[in-house]
């Protein structure tokens, strides 16, 4: 996920701000040997995660902020020293503003990119505006987008009745696309989506139709995925024709429809 990314405001030109990435064995009390080293060197840990890489290492990435005249490569030569580090990384973010531990950045398992919402959303407005069948092209997209996120949390971690609708739920959130309020029954195939500040929703502007084809197709990939039927999504409700948030509508898609076919929608 992103939560290697971080922005810091109010730069300090005495202060530098400095990540390190550190591979360590998860045994009990290891995390304290760590930030306990950092106390003792004047790092201040200003942001930072954890990822679990196997069931004994983990990866500790953090921003500190440090003196202007620290030294970083023996701090990380430390850290190193540590019984329970197996490794360390580290850089230095110049003018303290945005900057990720990694390079290029992971987003469930491919390369992501930063991106302003509004830059998004002029590429589906140009679609809608100039392309026939432009909803159901944004749905096929949302689709593709979806199953692949789907598949690779099943290749990851177990996927189940019990989680698969928080795991969306916390991808969306993280990715800063929306706030999800999903009941999805797993037997019938029905239910609801409510998505909350939606990010194409909130930019696109007053609309006298649903815009966020894009997302509908996204639900409809990860649930197809998950369930290994095909299954409709579609957006009846929008923020940007007026209404408080959107609402989208999970159902079987009929088994006489192939998935591309039921997943293009009305067109403009």
């Amino acid at each position: 996920m992103v939560r290697d990314l971080c922005m810091f405001a109010g730069f300090n030109e005495d202060s530098q701000i400095v990540w390190f990435k550190i591979t360590y064995s998860k045994e009990p009390g290891s995390l304290s040997v760590i930030t306990d080293l950092l106390e003792k060197e004047n790092a201040f840990i200003k942001f930072g995660h954890i990822d679990n890489i196997t069931q004994t290492t983990g990866e500790y990435s953090i921003f500190t902020e440090l003196k202007k005249d620290a030294d970083m490569a023996n701090l990380a030569q430390k850290i190193g020293e540590l019984e329970v580090v197996s490794a360390v990384e580290f850089g230095i973010s110049e003018f303290g503003m945005i900057y990720s531990v990694d390079f290029p950045l992971n987003v469930i398992g491919v390369r992501g990119v930063m991106a302003r919402a509004l830059t998004i959303v002029d590429i589906i407005k140009t679609l809608n505006q100039n392309v026939p069948h432009a909803e159901g092209l944004l749905t096929l997209s949302g689709l593709r987008g979806g199953s692949h996120a789907a598949k690779y949390f099943k290749s990851i971690m177990p996927i189940n009745n019990n989680n698969f609708e928080s795991m969306l739920a916390e991808l969306y959130r993280a990715v800063g696309w929306g706030i999800l309020e999903i009941e999805c029954n797993p037997e019938t195939y029905e239910g609801r989506i409510i998505v909350k500040d939606s990010f194409i929703a909130d930019v696109y502007g007053a609309s006298d139709q649903p815009v966020c084809a894009f997302m509908s197709g996204y639900f409809a990939g990860y649930l197809t995925e998950y369930f290994g039927k095909n299954i409709s999504v579609r957006e009846v409700s929008c923020k940007a024709t007026g209404k408080e948030v959107c609402e989208h509508v999970i159902s079987l898609a009929p088994s006489r429809e192939n998935q591309e076919y039921q997943l293009r929608g009305d067109t403009r």
